[in-house]
C-alpha cells in the first residue's frame, strides 16, 4: 500500500449539532415517490416494488436509521415517515461481505473526477456543515459530525471513508470512527482493521467499523462520463449501509 495517503487524525474535527428537515406523507422507492392508501403497507409489497435482485436486500431509511425490510410485517403509517412527517426511502442495498481492495496508488483521473462528484453532491444535500476531502488524489473523505443512531450513547462522530484505487467498481471496505466512541451496541467495532480493509487510519487512531459488501453485489452503473455514476451503486449507496448498521442492535 503507497503510505502517501494522509489520512488525517482521528481527533482533527470537533463535535457539534446535525438537523432533519420534514416533508408530506408517502413513500419514495427507488428514488420515485409513491402514494398509499389505508394505514400502512405489507412488508411483501414494499419487497416486491422494491425489485431487490440477487445478492440484494431491500431497506427502508426513516431519518438516519436504516433497517431490512420484513416482508411478514405490517408497516404502518408511523413507520413510513419520519418524526417530521418526511416519508420513507425505500430501496435495494448489496449484502456486506469482504472484497480485495488496492489502496493508494495512483488513480485514474476518471475515478477521481467521480469521486470528487459523488463527494460534492453528497455534502449539498446531506453534509451541508461541511465535509473535509482529498482533493489531491480523492483517496478519503471525513464527515466531521456525522450524526449517530439513537443506540448509541453519543450523538455524532467524526466517520472516515477511504476510497480503494479501483472505486466506484470496487466499493469501500468498512469505514472508521473515533476511538472514544467505547463499546458498540452492535459489536463490529475494532481497533484493527479486516478483510483488506486500509490499515492507514489505524495508525492514525481511527478504529475500524466492519461493513463490507458481498462480491458480485455491488453494481455500480458503466462509467463512460462523470454524470453516469448517478445510474448504479455509488457514495449514496454506501451510506445508505452505514445508516444501516448503525442502526442495528446486536446484529
Amino acid at each position: 500500500m503507497n503510505s502517501n495517503m494522509n489520512i488525517p487524525k482521528s481527533d482533527f474535527f470537533g463535535n457539534q449539532s446535525n438537523q432533519n428537515n420534514g416533508e408530506g406523507k408517502a413513500i419514495v422507492i427507488n428514488g420515485r415517490r409513491m402514494q398509499y392508501q389505508g394505514n400502512g403497507v405489507q412488508g411483501k409489497d414494499l419487497v416486491r416494488i422494491c425489485r431487490a435482485g440477487h445478492g440484494r436486500r431491500p431497506v427502508i431509511r426513516q431519518g438516519i436509521e436504516t433497517t431490512t425490510i420484513d416482508p411478514n410485517r405490517y408497516y404502518t403509517e408511523s413507520e413510513l415517515t419520519d418524526k417530521k412527517g418526511r416519508p420513507v426511502y425505500i430501496n435495494s442495498m448489496p449484502d456486506r461481505s469482504k472484497g480485495g481492495i488496492r489502496y493508494g496508488e495512483p488513480r485514474q483521473y476518471l475515478s477521481k473526477m467521480v469521486i470528487t462528484d459523488q463527494v460534492h453532491h453528497l455534502a449539498a444535500n446531506c453534509f451541508k456543515q461541511g465535509v473535509e476531502f482529498d482533493e489531491y488524489n480523492a483517496d478519503w473523505l471525513v464527515i466531521p459530525r456525522y450524526r449517530l443512531p439513537e443506540i448509541w450513547n453519543h450523538m455524532e462522530t467524526p466517520l472516515l471513508i477511504v476510497f480503494p484505487t479501483d472505486y466506484p467498481q470496487i466499493p469501500p471496505v468498512g469505514f472508521y470512527m473515533q476511538k472514544d466512541l467505547g463499546i458498540s451496541p452492535n459489536g463490529h467495532f475494532y481497533e484493527s482493521a479486516y478483510h483488506n480493509a486500509s490499515l492507514e487510519p489505524i495508525e492514525q487512531g481511527w478504529n475500524w467499523y466492519c461493513a463490507f459488501v458481498k462480491p458480485g453485489s455491488w453494481r455500480p452503473a458503466p462509467i463512460r462520463q462523470v454524470e453516469d455514476w448517478r445510474h448504479g451503486d455509488n457514495l449514496w449507496t454506501y451510506f445508505t449501509l452505514i445508516s444501516e448498521v448503525l442502526s442495528n442492535q446486536g446484529e
